[in-house]
Order: structure tokens, then sequence, then C-alpha cells
């Protein structure tokens, strides 16, 4: 009888009974109006009894709250369809309740309409999540004996950095950092690494890549912006990284295997530039930092994007190292040798 099913969001189709074919499509407008639209939540898991899927959500500072909807009881909700707009029969009511946390309870709020909530977790760790719908008096005041579930992991906040380690006759300045060596060298990988207790089919990060070349004197003094700041490869918060998005730097790879990823690509060739004809220090900076923005340092991962949808706010995560260099030299042309000459007496 009770054909409740839990609604997490991102997208969401929910299905009628009464073996009508036609997709019931409830949601909410991204970050939290009160409007139905298409396109944001979804059915978390069809075993309303014990689910095998798991709702992410990312824990920012002072908790985080998600919003969940349970599917009425055909039976006594008859309107609650997209042609009679979405009407619940009055009087009935959504018990929620978190029977499993990692040490500190939820905070379960209520929510419009009735068999909307949101809740606030306020500690990473996994949780259990019931409800259970009930009639009013008038409808003989039952309650479903069998609560549908739903499991929930709230994870930390991911991290990033990036680094590079070129090895053989490359000279550290700062470990996987930046490096320098002599000569026009071919092209080195960069890698960004990122962590993040997800699956790994759901690993997708929202970040941005820039390049600067820059000359440099023998004290390591800029003397000249050969190319300024230039964003080579932007994943936007519509178009994160992921298996199925690489960008399109030159042997762009992505490897998943949670809860730790990396994103490597080649640089350019790095090649010694001249300063008024002569070779000069060249130097080829590689940062990451906050997509749309070169100014500022920041991630988004899918799930952290996911909490976000009813703060209000995207929030970004920084990068634990930001940039990347490597130096190449032009090899010391040697001078003639001064000497006292054998005139100096004669």
């Amino acid at each position: 009888m009770n054909q409740m099913i839990i609604k997490m969001k991102n997208r969401i189709f929910l299905k009628t009974v009464f073996g009508v074919a036609a997709a019931m499509l409830l949601n909410l407008t991204l970050f939290g109006q009160t409007t139905f639209v298409d396109d944001d939540y979804e059915e978390y898991d069809s075993d309303t009894q014990t689910p095998t899927n798991i709702d992410y959500v990312t824990l920012k500072t002072g908790g985080t709250t998600m919003g969940y909807y349970a599917l009425p009881d055909p039976v006594y909700h008859p309107d609650y369809n997209a042609g009679d707009g979405w009407v619940l029969t009055a009087g009935f009511s959504w018990n929620w309740t978190a029977p499993t946390d990692p040490g500190t309870a939820p905070n379960l709020g209520g929510g419009s309409p009735a068999n909307y909530v949101e809740i606030e977790y306020l500690q990473a760790g996994d949780y259990e999540i019931n409800v259970t719908e009930e009639a009013p008096a008038s409808f003989g005041g039952c309650e479903d004996a069998s609560p549908t579930v739903m499991n929930v992991s709230v994870i930390a906040p991911p991290t990033g950095t990036i680094s590079v380690n070129p090895g053989g006759s490359w000279q550290e300045i700062a470990a996987d950092q930046s490096y320098q060596i002599c000569g026009d060298q071919l092209a080195q990988t960069v890698t960004i690494s990122f962590n993040e207790a997800v699956p790994d089919a759901l690993a997708s990060y929202a970040f941005q890549i820039t390049e600067t070349i820059e000359l440099l004197d023998g004290d390591g003094n800029v003397i000249s912006v050969e190319q300024s700041e230039t964003v080579i490869q932007d994943f936007p918060l519509d178009g994160k990284l992921k298996g199925s998005n690489l960008g399109t730097l030159t042997n762009a790879a992505f490897v998943t295997t949670t809860p730790d990823f990396t994103f490597t690509f080649d640089t350019d060739a790095l090649d010694i530039l001249q300063d008024g004809g002569t070779d000069a220090r060249t130097r080829y900076t590689y940062r990451v930092t906050r997509t749309g923005d070169a100014a500022q340092n920041g991630l988004v991962s899918n799930i952290s994007h996911k909490s976000d949808y009813l703060a209000g706010s995207v929030s970004y995560y920084d990068f634990t190292n930001q940039t990347v260099s490597f130096v190449v030299n032009p090899t010391p042309s040697t001078g003639p040798i001064y000497s006292v000459p054998n005139t100096f007496n004669y």
C-alpha cells in the first residue's frame, strides 16, 4: 500500500501508480524555491526497505541542510500528479526519523508541502533516514508500519593540490612545486590531485588552469612577461572534469580510485626564450584556481555543488598548493680568459 519513495536532489522522475504510464516530474527550482519544475529531483532507490544507493552530502562549516520528498500514497492522494497540480489530500503527515547517526543526530526540520522535509546534518558520517506516511483521524489514523529507508553518507569537503616531479636531471627548487634545468625541454607532466570520499563514478570537479611565461635575470627577478596569466583549461560548474569530460589539454587523463583522484596533462614544450635577442632564463608557471575567476583559489566538486542546493550560493574549497613552475636556463657562453699581459713590465 505504501508507495512512498524518498527523493534526493539532482534530477527527478516520480512514477505514477494506477497503471498510468505518464511520468510525474516533481522538483524544486535551484537553491530552494518552493516551485515545482522539471529536472532537479529523482528517485533515490526503488527498494524502499533495503536500499543499496547512498545519498552523499558534503559537510559545510556549521552544517549542511538538504531537502527530500516522499511520494504520497496514490490511493489517498489521487490529485498528486502534473495534470492536477500536485495537490495533497489535507490532513496527512509524514514522520521523518533518523534511527542511525554517527554521534550527532540531524535536525529534522519541517517543510512545505507536507511530504517535504529539510534535514540538517551537523557531523560527518553515516545516517539512516526513515519516513512514514500517517493518515488523519478522518481516514482512520493509520500509519505505515514499514518505513521507507534512505542511507546518507555525510563526507568532508573535497581537497585538491597541484604538483610536478620531473625527475631526471631537473634540479629541485621546492619539492613537488618548482624545478630548473639547463636547455630547452620537452613537455612535462603536471598532476592535479583530489581527495573525496565518493565512488569513482561520482568524482567530478570544477576549476581552471592557467599558464604564465616569464623571463628571469640571474637573481630570479622577472625582467619580462612573455605571456601574462592565461586560462588554458576551464572546467566550469556546468562542465566539470570527469571521466567523460577531460578537456582539451595534451595527454589529459583522469584516474579515479576512490578516495584519490588525479588529473594529469602535458605542458607546452619548455623552450628558452630571448630577451632582446639574447637567450634568457625562462619560467613556465601553471596555476589552479576558481573557474571563471583567475584571481581566486578554489574548487567545487559534484557532491559539494549538490550540497549547496538550498544554500543560495556555491561553496569553494582551497587548493592546498596552487602553483607549479619549470625554469629552463640557457647554457652559459664562456668568455675569453684575461691575464696579466707578458708586456706588463716590458
